[in-house]
This record gives C-alpha cells, structure tokens and sequence, in this order.
C-alpha cells in the first residue's frame, strides 16, 4: 500500500509542469538536491521511473504521465477533505439528516424547514420521506440523524412527544353555509358512504372496531396516504377521520367539512421526534423542534 505525503505529490506535479529540478527546488524554497531526493523517494514508492532525463530538463515517462493525473487527483481530494474538516469545526456546512412520516411532511415540514434553514443557514439538511413505522429503525442504524414520527420511538432510541392534536370526520363540503344547511348526521354520513382509513399509522385499529360496534352498515377503503385521503374526501370519493392540522386549510376555504361525532370516542394524532445520538448538531433540531409553534 503507498504512503505518499501530499508535500512529495506537489513536489512531483511541479517538476512535470516545470520539467526542470532547479526551478522547482527555486519555487518551493529548498534544494535541487531535496527536490532530486523527494523524486527518488516517489520512484522507489511507486515502483518505477516518473522522469527521464534530457540534458538538463527533464521529461516525464509513460508512468509518469498516468501518475501525473492521479496525483493532482489526490491532492486536490486531499485539500477539499481538509476543507470540509475546517469548515466543519468552525460551525459551516454541517449536514443533518432527517427522515420525517409523510403526513408530517404534508403538513409541518414546509414551515419547520423555513424557520430552521432562518436560524441555522449553515446546515445542510438531506430529507428522507418514509412511513413512520421504518423511522425508528433508520435513527438505530445510523441511516439518519432524526426522525420525524407519529409513532414514538423504541428502547435503543431516544425519542420526545412534540405535539397532539385532536382528529375529526371529514367530508367535502355540501355547498350550505352553517345558518341555512341542513343539520349532518354523523352516522348518517359514515352509513352512506365509503369511509376512508389506514391513513395514520396509530389510531385506526381502534377507530375501526368502533366503527364497527357502532354502525348497522359500513364500508372501508384502505389508502395509507393521508394526502391522498384527503384528495379523495374532497373529490367525493369517502369520508375520513384526520388530523385538523391536515384539513384546516380546506375547512377555512368551504372545501371540507368537519362533523361532530358524539357516539364514539375520537382518538389524537402525535409527533413525535427520535434520535440516537446528542452530537451538538442533533441537540440543537431537537431543541429547536421543540421550542417550535405548532399551530
């Protein structure tokens, strides 16, 4: 395996661009001969001759041609790693990865990013989208740096509970306004039409089967998206219990509408954020996530 410092590497990529010891020896400050003995020293490393002789220049052989492109290779590799290392300890371009459930991303991602990415310009962030079921698994493996979840963490993580909020019957709007419209029924409205579920990975197990207690008829459709639930709630297709945070926007706009439910118990819908390690860069979105506003 070569060991070759960077010093004897600039040294050679000098004298193949100056072909001529003396001046190298003249540029960088030492002696022809320090400059003939760094070359020697490489040759013996590399196993063969990087120069040939030609009067009092000096031209580079086949090997040293080759060996001339992979040596500017390594040290400008050597000078970017050196780079990162000192841009790293002074607090620049820090890299955070973080995995983060889709329907937080649908909902809460945007304005966390905004206000952090204010705070932290020199973070770099890498954005992993995945179910909340897998997040715990990649913060142990080491795969991320924090995870996003509505499920909380397990034994080997750690893990925080960051905000709850409250879950509601869903469906479009019927065009009335609250004065003039026709009161809703909300077994009604979940007898009659296809009730979408699955969509939060916590609470439709027991939303479910008190559905299924309470209705004389019922029927489910699985979609495991929470944002394409909420596609088909507004195109007509079902109804759905979803967090408000997910449908307020629509709600305020007269696009869906919320029904109250008083014969069932409505669950909540959490988030949660997990992580593994306290490094500095994880502390701070820890600490940040949880000073920030969830409205």
């Amino acid at each position: 395996m070569l060991v070759i410092d960077t010093r004897t590497l600039k040294t050679f990529i000098l004298a193949a661009e100056q072909e001529n010891f003396r001046i190298v020896s003249e540029k960088l400050f030492i002696t022809q001969p320090a400059v003939s003995s760094q070359i020697r020293q490489l040759e013996k490393e590399i196993g063969g001759k990087l120069f040939n002789k030609c009067g009092r220049h000096i031209k580079l052989t086949e090997l040293g041609r080759l060996f001339h492109t992979e040596a500017k290779e390594i040290v400008a590799q050597s000078e970017r790693s050196l780079s990162q290392i000192s841009k790293f300890q002074q607090g620049f371009n820090k890299t955070l990865r973080i995995a983060i459930s889709p329907l937080l991303a649908d909902t809460i991602l945007p304005s966390i990013l905004r206000e952090y990415t204010k705070e932290f310009p020199h973070v770099e962030l890498s954005i992993k989208v995945l179910e909340s079921m897998e997040i715990a698994s990649v913060v142990e493996e080491g795969i991320v740096d924090v995870g996003l979840s509505c499920l909380p963490g397990e034994s080997n993580v750690s893990w925080i509970k960051l905000h709850e909020e409250s879950v509601g019957l869903v469906c479009n709007h019927d065009g009335y306004d609250e004065e003039s419209g026709p009161i809703v029924d909300a077994k009604e409205v979940l007898e009659s039409n296809i009730v979408l579920t699955d969509n939060h990975p916590s609470y439709w197990n027991n939303l479910k089967e008190q559905l299924k207690y309470t209705l004389s008829s019922y029927q489910f459709m699985s979609v495991t998206q929470s944002h394409i639930a909420k596609r088909f709630v507004l195109e007509g297709i079902g109804v759905s219990f979803l967090p408000k945070s997910i449908v307020n926007r629509e709600i305020i706009e007269g696009r869906l509408m919320e029904i109250p439910v008083f014969f069932m118990e409505l669950p909540t819908a959490s988030m949660y954020i997990i992580y593994k390690y306290e490094h500095e860069i994880e502390s701070e979105f820890v600490k940040f996530i949880s000073d920030f506003h969830f409205s």
